[in-house]
């Protein structure tokens, strides 16, 4: 990888130093990914981009044999304290995602959420998950999606020369993603995909105005929430090793 682990653990001790172990704190796409999954009880999973490993911890609660790799050590170790105070057993690791010490086919089930668009080789990274993944098993992924208002905040950045800022601050490595593109990387991975849903519409960015102003989260309405999810903000994707 070209950004040492050092780079993220600056990150994650900026951004999470000062949290509270005994709280987790669970994204929107954390619970849609639950809810593309089949029941973890029981489910050998592991979880790839855990980051402080509040979703890990989730899932250990909810009855997975629950593996998590981060590339953070600093990221592993705040994880790790919050298994402790929650009381679950999870087998924290800080590994690469794009060469991961597993068996092949290992796991029946493999998380990963929002840590894609902060890989240098996502292609890679895919691979890998489809390779530790059983026949029969699924992939629960989430990521970016650029195809909406925030290309607007891409082409400031670009024209400012500014890194571009996804989140709370600036990561070291910031995939562009279009939905298709990751549609397509997980097929080139060998795997079906079965699913797809979108959250987070980001329909105008104004100079000055918080970006959640002209937001939609969600559509209730089915077909509507079909029809949006390709400029959703955040999508999810539930596929399955052949």
């Amino acid at each position: 990888m070209n950004k040492s682990p050092s780079a993220y653990d600056t990150w994650h001790e900026s951004v999470h130093g000062t949290e509270s172990s005994s709280t987790l704190q669970l994204a929107q796409w954390h619970h849609d990914a639950f809810s593309l999954a089949a029941n973890p009880q029981g489910r050998r999973v592991l979880e790839v981009g855990c980051g402080v490993g509040d979703f890990a911890v989730h899932l250990a609660r909810a009855g997975a044999e629950m593996t998590a790799v981060d590339f953070s050590p600093a990221a592993i170790e705040m994880a790790r304290a919050r298994a402790t105070t929650h009381g679950v057993a999870v087998d924290f690791r800080a590994e690469n995602a794009q060469a991961l010490p597993f068996s092949s086919e290992s796991f029946d089930t493999v998380f990963s959420c929002e840590c894609l668009e902060h890989l240098p080789d996502p292609a890679q990274a895919l691979r890998e998950m489809a390779r530790v993944l059983r026949r029969g098993g699924q992939l629960v992924l989430t990521t970016e999606n650029y195809s909406n208002a925030m290309l607007l905040a891409w082409g400031m950045a670009w024209l400012r020369k500014e890194p571009f800022n996804s989140g709370t601050e600036v990561q070291p490595i910031e995939q562009f993603f279009l939905f298709w593109r990751v549609r397509r990387m997980i097929e080139s991975a060998g795997l079906r995909v079965r699913r797809m849903t979108g959250a987070h519409h980001v329909f105008l960015l104004l100079p000055g105005m918080h970006p959640h102003t002209f937001v939609r989260e969600r559509f209730q309405n089915p077909f509507m929430a079909w029809l949006f999810r390709p400029w959703a903000r955040h999508v999810s994707f539930l596929a399955e090793k052949p």
